[in-house]
């Protein structure tokens, strides 16, 4: 099978994504996934995204299915929800104000700017999942971590550290990602560094791609939460990732303190197009 793919990226996090409205694409298969997105031995890349056609009796302008680089399906990925956003724009899909339907529920994109394989998106998210909590978590060495546990879509745990540079985020990060306090799903890894102007540093671990991201969407969303309800920064705040890149995060206060109504706005940018024949990929580990 020969698979058409853009290869696009939402601040330095990196996807596949494929214009699927005939609904070829096997998203059950998950070691066709797996090869796809193998960094050596397939496209590479840190999630495989499938644009269809969303049921014709609802206001949706598509579906969005998201697949992790170990073939598992998540519910949303917010750098993810700007690739796809503006990559229908391009294919005339969407307009500048989309309605995409996610498995986490509905979001809502507005394309700022988009020129020759570039934009600028704004994505309204889902409403945070539940309420918030602290949970305590076991590190290597006998250290502890205080984390905010928060679901943005997917799962995720803010650790708020003095110095994101000198985290170790695949060691420390697994162990979050791992804890019992987050079984059996797991969570995503996020440790923020609060700056002296109201912005924070981010890194996170990813669950799925088992390593750090070069940005995450929905932590910058639950980075910006966890940053308003325990530093009392007022939002928006900008969430600097380790691509270099900056996200903008903002949202109301909603029901019992928690925010929502949250809003993620950053860069979505074109790489590349190709086709890989599936044949290529048999064998490949």
């Amino acid at each position: 099978m020969k698979i058409k793919f853009t290869k696009m990226h939402g601040a330095g996090n990196d996807f596949l994504i494929l214009d699927d409205r005939a609904g070829a694409f096997p998203d059950q298969d998950a070691a066709l996934v797996a090869r796809l997105a193998a960094r050596r031995f397939g496209v590479g890349c840190e999630g495989v995204l499938a644009l269809r056609l969303a049921d014709a009796v609802t206001d949706f302008d598509y579906k969005m299915v998201f697949l992790n680089p170990d073939g598992s399906r998540a519910a949303m990925c917010g750098n993810a929800s700007r690739c796809v956003a503006l990559f229908a724009f391009e294919l005339g899909v969407g307009g500048r104000c989309q309605r995409i339907l996610t498995d986490a529920g509905a979001i809502t994109a507005e394309i700022l700017e988009a020129s020759r394989g570039r934009g600028i998106v704004r994505i309204h998210a889902t409403k945070p999942c539940g309420r918030a909590a602290i949970v305590e978590v076991d590190l290597p060495g006998g250290r502890k971590a205080e984390c905010f546990k928060v679901d943005t879509g997917v799962p995720h745990a803010v650790v708020f550290v003095p110095d994101v540079a000198a985290v170790d985020v695949v060691g420390d990060g697994r162990a979050i990602r791992n804890a019992s306090a987050f079984s059996p799903a797991g969570t995503n890894a996020d440790f923020v560094e609060a700056l002296p102007s109201g912005g924070a540093r981010m890194r996170t671990y990813e669950r799925g791609v088992e390593a750090e991201s070069g940005a995450c969407g929905t932590g910058a969303l639950a980075a910006g939460i966890a940053l308003a309800e325990r530093r009392g920064v007022k939002l928006p705040v900008s969430i600097h990732v380790s691509s270099g890149d900056v996200l903008l995060v903002d949202g109301e206060p909603g029901d019992g303190g928690l925010c929502c109504a949250m809003t993620l706005t950053g860069p979505a940018r074109k790489g590349f197009e190709g086709v890989v024949d599936t044949d290529w990929l048999e064998g490949a580990n």
